[in-house]
This record gives structure tokens, C-alpha cells and sequence, in this order.
């Protein structure tokens, strides 16, 4: 793909410089190792400002030489070829859960260098996760440089300014996290919702990767959901777009439907998310004789002791998870049909009953999708939030690094 040179106005010159630094730095990324030569031929930048802006950033210590290329048709001297250099400078990338929460410090590769978890308590988190942060950097070696920080919330989040609009699972309403995070801090911080987040973890370095249309979608006590379109996350006109556990999957409960599992969870979480089930079967047992074993431990059950036991075959079991993936499968249906995406991704703490779910999902989309993403478990694990925070600051960053991904 052949790319035009920026555009800007006689008085911008530096502007001009910046966006073509930024466009070597994405092809140096893409096409790594690569000569001047071949990116003055994909970018249509002269070879002359190639060479100044690449002799520029060499000092600057973003990329390095890397060894001799392939000698032209013609024969000749091999050319110097081009690398990202990956521990140029540092991120931070930040989940924060309504458990726990996990900082990492990563470099330009998305490799995880140094990593911390402590736990989310929900009347003094943003104290505890400035008080934390702080204690992070304060261990990292001086002389690395650090560009920003990517935090996922846990909520509906306008990534504009970084204000938390609402996150139930911490208690928060309009919390200007990134305002009071860049005053305690001193660095740039980049906030968007968890699941978007970790969608741009998987895209970047997991099961979406190389891919440029993903739907994410994470089940465990909520049901969030990240797209990635065309390359880039879609929002929506209120920063809302991807909250499909509100998706109504049963025509009956438009009318008939009032019973969230608690504020701020929605229809398809009470049919699929982790406490959604265990209500679900708590209220077929007292509704029935059944003598299954999950009524010894009723006071303490959990989704993932009701999946076990459907795996055992327990009648009560079975029926409750088969209903769930039923409604899960048939919202990502929905999704599928609005966004035609190239792969559905899966993860979340449910996804550990994922020999369960996925083969009935895998059927249902095949049978009644008009198109054929693959359906696809997260790969990244817990780390797709911190990964995925590493890669909104260099989505967003105004250093020259920034851009790259």
C-alpha cells in the first residue's frame, strides 16, 4: 500500500516533520527490517527526507541499524536495514478490576518487564491506585524513559478526557481519572473502558493480531464487549457502543423484564454473566425436589462450580449452562450481523468453561450468521489489559514514538 506524504500548510513545517516521522516509524514497525530505500518507495517521502528524518531518529535512540538488506536486480552494495529498537522507551499499562487490580511496565514490543497486582478496594481506590502507581515508577530505573500510561476502567468511560463516566463494580460516577492521575503522576495518562483495552491487547500482540475488524467480547460477573474497526476502536456517540450485556436476547422480556442481576447489569448478563447463573439455578432449586449436590453448597456457589457440574452431567446443571450459552451465542450473533467482523474474540473468567461454551457458539454462528468470522479464545490471559494499556498510549501519544501500532 503506497502512502501520499502529509499535508499541512507553508507555516507548519514541523508539523509536516512530526506526521512524517510518524509514518516512517509505522512502516520501519510494519516492514521491520527495511531500508531507507524501500520506505521512501512505499511512503512517497524523497529519499533525501527519509534519510534526514531516519539519521534523526537514530539519535533520538527510536530505531537502530540492524544488519545489510538484500542487494538490488542490478547487484551492488547490500543497504543498511532498520529496526524499531523496542527498549527505546516504556509504557505502563493498567487494569484496573473491581477485584484487582494489575500495573505492568512494558516496552515498545508489548513484552511485559516488571508487574504488580494488589486488590481493588471500592471505598478508597483512587487513593490506592495513585498511592500504588506512585510506589511502581518510584522502582523502575530512572534513566528509562516513560511515555504514559494506559489505564482500562471497568465502566462506561469518554477516553476524550479520561473521565469515568460510570464503573458499578468500583462505586465511581464522572471520576476524572485521568486529570487527578496526571497531577499525582507528572506523565500523560490515556484512559478507556477494560474490554476495549483488551481488545487492543489481543489485536496487538494475541488472537487478533494482524487483524483489522474484531469484535472482543469478555464474560465473567459482567459481559463486556470491545470493537475494533477499520484499525481502531469504535466508541460510539456516547462512549457506550460494545455494552452487550444490556443486549435483550429474549423477545418476552422486552415487556416483561425488571429484574436486573444488581444496578448496572443489564438482560444478557442476567442470562450469562457469572452471578446470572448461579441465581438462575439457585431459583430452579427452590423451585424443584431436585437432590443435586449444588444445594450442599448453595450459600457459596459459583458459575464455575455450576459449569463443573454440568460437565458431570448434572441434570439441573446442564439445562441452566445450556440456556446461557443460548443467550450468549445468540448476542454474538447480533453482533456478527452489525459488524461483519473478521474474528470474535472470547475471554473473560467464563471462558475457563470454554470446552462448553465455544463448540455451541462455533455451531449457532455458523447455522443462523450470514457471515463466517472465527470464533476465537483470548489468548493474552490476565495480561490482555495491561498489554492492551501499553497499546493506547502508543495509539495516542503525541511522542514520536506514538502512532506505531
Amino acid at each position: 500500500m503506497r502512502h501520499r506524504n502529509a499535508k499541512t500548510s507553508p507555516h507548519q513545517p514541523q508539523v509536516l516533520k512530526q506526521l512524517n516521522k510518524r509514518l516512517i516509524l509505522q512502516t520501519i514497525r510494519r516492514r521491520q527490517p527495511v531500508s531507507r530505500a524501500e520506505i521512501a518507495e512505499e511512503t512517497t517521502i524523497s529519499r533525501t527526507t527519509v534519510s534526514q528524518l531516519t539519521d534523526e531518529l537514530l539519535r533520538e535512540g527510536w530505531i537502530r541499524e540492524v544488519g545489510q538488506g538484500v542487494s538490488g536486480a542490478k547487484g551492488g552494495r547490500k543497504p543498511i536495514t532498520l529496526s524499531i529498537n523496542d527498549d527505546a522507551a516504556w509504557v505502563v499499562g493498567v487494569d484496573i478490576g473491581g477485584c484487582g487490580t494489575t500495573i505492568a511496565l512494558c516496552n515498545l514490543a508489548g513484552q511485559i518487564k516488571q508487574k504488580r497486582t494488589f486488590p481493588s478496594p471500592r471505598t478508597s481506590m483512587l487513593d490506592t491506585l495513585s498511592e500504588q502507581l506512585q510506589r511502581f515508577l518510584s522502582q523502575v530505573d530512572p534513566e528509562i524513559r516513560i511515555i504514559g500510561l494506559g489505564i482500562g476502567a471497568p465502566g462506561i468511560t469518554r477516553s476524550s478526557d479520561g473521565v469515568v463516566l460510570s464503573a458499578p463494580a468500583l462505586g465511581w460516577t464522572d471520576v476524572p481519572l485521568k486529570r487527578l492521575l496526571e497531577e499525582r503522576l507528572g506523565l500523560p495518562v490515556y484512559v478507556d473502558n477494560d474490554v476495549n483495552v483488551a481488545a487492543l491487547g489481543e489485536c496487538w500482540k494475541g488472537a487478533g493480531k494482524d487483524k483489522q475488524n474484531v469484535i472482543m467480547i469478555t464474560v465473567g460477573t459482567g459481559i463486556g464487549c470491545g470493537l475494533v474497526l477499520d484499525g481502531a476502536l469504535y466508541r460510539g456517540s456516547g462512549w457506550a457502543a460494545g455494552e452487550i450485556g444490556s443486549m435483550v436476547t429474549d423477545a418476552d422480556a422486552v415487556d416483561q423484564w425488571t429484574d436486573p442481576v444488581f444496578a448496572g447489569f443489564g438482560f444478557l448478563e442476567s442470562k450469562a454473566g457469572g452471578p446470572g447463573i448461579v441465581r438462575q439455578i439457585l431459583g430452579r432449586m427452590e423451585k424443584t425436589d431436585s437432590s443435586s449436590p449444588l444445594r450442599r453448597d448453595a450459600d457459596r456457589l459459583t458459575a464455575k462450580e455450576v459449569f463443573d457440574a454440568a460437565r458431570k452431567g448434572e441434570p439441573l446443571a446442564k439445562s441452566v449452562v445450556s440456556q446461557s450459552i443460548r443467550h450468549l451465542a445468540a448476542g454474538i450473533i447480533n453482533a456478527v450481523v452489525l459488524f461483519d467482523p473478521e474474528v470474535v474474540i472470547l475471554g473473560g473468567g467464563l471462558m475457563g468453561s470454554a470446552d462448553l461454551m465455544l463448540p455451541k457458539i462455533r455451531e449457532a454462528v455458523k447455522r443462523l450468521s450470514p457471515t463466517q468470522p472465527e470464533i476465537r479464545k483470548a489468548q493474552l490471559g490476565s495480561d490482555a489489559g495491561v498489554i492492551g494499556g501499553a497499546a493506547l498510549v502508543l495509539k495516542e501519544c503525541s511522542e514520536p514514538i506514538g502512532g506505531v501500532l
